[in-house]
């Protein structure tokens, strides 16, 4: 019985042809292997040309097909495998996010991927200028009309001609859609990480705009048109990362539950029970209703404060003692609570974790390594 083939060999396979070899019999197998994995969560209209492909590469490649047929063994697996066509990604672009919008997600100019593409349709220019994937995100820098990559994230939308996109979709070349997830604004978004198998050989992204926002004129301004736009990323991967010891005190017991990093960011989980979350609890319950969305809940007391500020306000440092940037940061106040904080990191190194405080002293603080 033939053994399957793993993806692994295949990308490895795909990876290290040279266009002066000939295809063999493997070299078909792993371009057909590939195809025959993923192509019924293509978009539709992809299958007919692709099933042309497959039965040439199958059929030649069985008689030792020559270098023509290699260079299209390239093409199609370069098109469902990026990481074959790395260098593709690679090239530069122009006007790509300024260092300051950068900062906003932790990352610099060498860790982007330049795209450039651009499409104009009801007389507004979208260009996707560059992107980031590694296995805790995905994230795009779109302009509009050359705005919104540069000056002062914050001013922007104030001003006449400061747009921002309305309505898009993510998709990758195997179907899979994607999400935003995290803190970003109308045009550097962060989306859900890449989904296997494009985590694994590379994605092929089509961001389709159907409509964007006069930002300035606050939810007034909606201009539809019909924007399609392609990149082509690479994931870094992403590691979990072994569990420190519980941190106890006698107000609460905290455990980790999940630590994961990637080269740039750092998402840590955790689990709080013990008497300050019951406190925490009791004075919510007694400042009356703060679910109904239609009246401002009253504001935390001082007790409530101190609470928080002691037991429920993580951070994160590196070795010499430099607080990392906060991407997000959240508590569950359910029994036991959940707590979530996602930081931006230099790269690997020792970081040490603090959970409130209350837990400054150096047995309650938790140190982690990030290889």
């Amino acid at each position: 019985m033939t053994r399957p083939i793993t993806l692994e060999e295949i990308d490895e396979r795909l990876r290290s042809l040279d266009e002066s070899l000939l295809v063999g019999p493997e070299d078909s197998r792993a371009l057909g292997r590939i195809i025959e994995l993923h192509i019924p969560a293509a978009p539709t209209q992809q299958r007919a040309p692709v099933r042309a492909n497959r039965r040439w590469v199958v059929r030649l490649g069985a008689i030792a097909a020559t270098i023509a047929i290699a260079i299209l063994l390239n093409v199609v697996a370069a098109y469902y495998a990026p990481t074959y066509g790395r260098a593709l990604a690679d090239a530069p672009g122009v006007g790509g996010p300024s260092s300051t919008v950068l900062a906003t997600f932790g990352l610099n100019t060498r860790q982007l991927t330049a795209v450039n593409d651009s499409a104009t349709a009801s007389g507004h220019t979208l260009r996707l200028a560059a992107g980031y994937a590694d296995g805790l995100r995905t994230v795009l820098f779109v302009s509009i009309d050359g705005k919104g990559l540069d000056g002062n994230p914050k001013g922007y939308g104030m001003s006449p001609g400061d747009y921002g996109l309305g309505d898009f979709s993510l998709s990758d070349q195997f179907g899979h859609a994607y999400v935003p997830s995290g803190v970003g604004s109308p045009n550097w978004i962060p989306f859900t990480p890449l989904a296997w198998p494009a985590s694994r050989v590379g994605a092929r992204l089509t961001l389709h705009v159907t409509s964007i926002d006069a930002l300035w004129l606050r939810g007034t301004g909606e201009i539809h048109g019909d924007w399609i736009l392609h990149a082509t990323l690479v994931a870094e991967p992403a590691r979990t990362l072994a569990l420190p010891a519980p941190v106890r005190v006698p107000q609460a017991t905290y455990t980790f539950t999940s630590i994961r990093s990637s080269a740039t960011t750092l998402v840590i989980r955790w689990t709080i029970d013990g008497p300050a979350l019951d406190r925490v609890n009791e004075l919510w319950a007694a400042g009356g209703n703060r679910t109904d969305p239609n009246v401002p809940p009253p504001p935390p007391t001082a007790e409530e404060r101190q609470l928080e500020r002691d037991y429920f306000s993580p951070q994160v440092f590196d070795a010499s003692g430099r607080q990392m940037q906060l991407s997000m940061s959240g508590i569950t106040f359910t029994r036991p609570a959940t707590g979530e904080i996602t930081v931006f990191i230099p790269g690997p190194g020792r970081y040490r974790i603090r959970l409130g405080d209350a837990l400054a002293a150096d047995d309650l603080q938790r140190w982690i390594v990030v290889p």
